[in-house]
């Protein structure tokens, strides 16, 4: 999760296209730090190049449909058999997260295809690349909450 200062002024349009262009946007999430200085010359996000983000790519969700698509990527991965959960301790985390989903307007990211994965996009989300976007007007902010794996 990576945590954003908004300007409460603007429209969520013109909110997730500041996110966009924002330098601390541009993270492959398969290092553990931001790519300021673009790999291979482009600057990327997640397993795709940038450029291919636009802000017709964030959809409108609710807390509750973005609360399920996270419990279902932590708890039915492919990988694991049907009965596993996570550690409460896993879980008790995932409940900071899922407070965040009512402080504020849900978008969600529809992932680009393959034809926009940079060099090495196929090292993030190979289980799944789900990004949310909570604009939270009351304190300003704008909380970005990925699940993926790298």
């Amino acid at each position: 999760m990576t945590h954003f200062v908004i300007d409460v002024d603007q429209d969520d349009a013109d909110v997730l296209a500041s996110l966009i262009s924002s330098p601390g946007y541009a993270h492959d999430y398969a290092s553990p730090f931001q790519s300021e200085s673009a790999p291979f010359g482009k600057p990327v996000h997640g397993r795709w190049v940038l450029s291919e983000i636009d802000v017709g790519r964030f959809e409108p969700s609710t807390a509750g449909r973005t609360e399920a698509d996270l419990h279902r990527w932590a708890n039915e991965q492919d990988w694991t058999d049907p009965e596993y959960r996570q550690p409460p301790e896993v879980m008790h985390q995932l409940g900071a997260v899922y407070s965040l989903l009512r402080v504020g307007n849900i978008y969600k990211l529809r992932n680009p295809g393959p034809e926009a994965e940079h060099d090495y996009g196929d090292v993030t989300g190979g289980l799944g690349f789900h990004e949310f976007v909570v604009i939270d007007r009351a304190n300003a902010d704008l909380h970005v909450i990925v699940a993926s794996n790298d």
